[in-house]
């Protein structure tokens, strides 16, 4: 044998220096990554005042009017569920036909089911416009004249 040197195998080699190795991007700021940071900080406040305005200003704001009953929220309510319903469907089909070489996948449509629900979930109520007082939607027995409003594209 003409080498010397010894190799090591990954159990060998002491786990501070596997840490070390693994661990030391994320030591190392980058300039996108304070970029990107401070772009989603600007699009969520970009986001707070917009619908502060459409809180203080109605929502006619957004294009729901009397002749116009479908604006930019129940767009996005629609659009969000039916992205729920693919992860599903993408997530049942693989289970079916027991294809385990694909459980990434079907771990990704499930994780995309869930946050597509948890955000088309938001967009009911951030269409209500007065978000203070969503609670006298509740269905219980009350007498404060709460009707239905059979204009509403949600009935």
């Amino acid at each position: 044998m003409a080498g010397t040197g010894r190799v090591t195998s990954e159990a060998q080699r002491p786990a501070r220096a596997l840490d070390g190795e693994l661990l030391g991007r994320l030591d190392r700021r980058r300039p996108g990554l304070f970029v990107g940071s401070l772009a989603s900080g600007a699009l969520a406040l970009v986001f707070l005042y917009c619908w502060g305005y459409q809180i203080a200003n109605g929502i006619g704001v957004t294009g729901i009017n009397r002749p116009v009953f479908w604006g930019f929220y129940i767009i996005n309510f629609v659009f969000w569920i039916g992205i729920s319903h693919a992860g599903t469907l993408i997530s049942a089909i693989l289970r079916v036909t027991k294809a385990e070489w694909r459980r990434p996948v079907t771990r990704s449509a499930e994780a995309i089911t869930l946050f597509a629900l948890a955000i088309g979930g938001l967009f009911p109520l951030i269409h209500l416009g007065r978000v203070a007082i969503f609670y006298y939607m509740i269905p219980y027995p009350n007498s404060r004249m709460l009707w239905p409003n059979f204009r509403s594209p949600l009935v």
